[in-house]
């Protein structure tokens, strides 16, 4: 690639400037994003109304099985007076009539699936319940794996444009050894195609900060804001090696899965 094409790529990827003032960054931290994803997010909160369902369903199922049901109707007819004939027979109303009639019936089943179906609602509750903290285990994971994405990725910008600041001292290094004999043009132009390609990369390295933050938002389950720039994580999570055991990992899990709890 010749140095003016390279020169016109950069010219078309670097946004052009506004008059309008930088907005201020907004600090954001992993449990304010956890709270924004347990008030906001849609599969979460969908998990969450499956309880409401579960302990009616509890509810419904007691009052079938230990109060009997009760049912009132009833009826109205009005004749009026005159004749009217049936069978060949004439019948003579002389007068008009109104009758009326009401019934109370009580009913109480006491079958097997009605006795069983507290049981049952009670088990399909708590598989709901341990379904909802399989939701939320998925959830933190989710947001944390993110945020530290984010955070990845706002350092390796960093790192660009460090390097971008670098290879111009190294560009102003060999022109101005140009200038007084002591480089050739050969490494003139290397410097500057080294200075073109850490702007590329910083750019590229800009990219994936935005989408990393746009993911995080949308895991959130919230808009993100116009200028992602304004964005910044502030946790920061110190690196430490393990000291779990395998045998300890397993028991853990198979205690305290929800997944596996929800089908026990």
């Amino acid at each position: 690639m010749s140095m003016r094409s390279l020169a016109l790529a950069l010219a078309l990827l670097v946004p052009v400037s506004t008059s309008v003032s930088a907005q201020p960054a907004a600090s954001l931290t992993l449990a304010q994003a956890l709270e924004q994803a347990h008030r906001n997010s849609p599969t979460y909160g969908q998990t969450l109304n499956d309880a409401d369902a579960a302990r009616w369903g509890v509810r419904n199922a007691y009052a079938n099985a230990l109060f009997p049901s009760l049912s009132v109707g009833g009826n109205f007819s009005y004749t009026g007076s005159g004749s009217s004939s049936f069978g060949g027979s004439l019948f003579n109303q002389s007068s008009p009539s109104l009758s009326s009639g009401y019934g109370i019936q009580l009913n109480w089943d006491l079958s097997g699936t009605s006795l069983s179906a507290p049981r049952q609602q009670r088990a399909s509750q708590r598989a709901i319940d341990e379904d909802i903290g399989n939701a939320e285990v998925g959830l933190r994971f989710d947001i944390t794996f993110q945020y530290l994405t984010t955070l990845q990725a706002i350092a390796q910008s960093e790192v660009a444009r460090q390097q971008v600041s670098r290879n111009g001292e190294f560009l102003g290094l060999a022109e101005a050894r140009f200038q007084v004999g002591q480089a050739t043009i050969l490494d003139v132009k290397q410097a500057q195609v080294q200075k073109g390609q850490a702007d590329v990369a910083l750019l590229r390295a800009e990219q994936t900060e935005s989408e990393a933050k746009l993911e995080l938002f949308r895991r959130m389950g919230v808009s993100a804001p116009s200028d992602l720039a304004t964005v910044v994580p502030t946790d920061s999570f110190p690196v430490a090696s393990p000291t779990w055991e395998l045998n300890q990992l397993l028991g853990l899990a198979n205690e305290q899965n929800p997944a596996l709890r929800a089908v026990r």
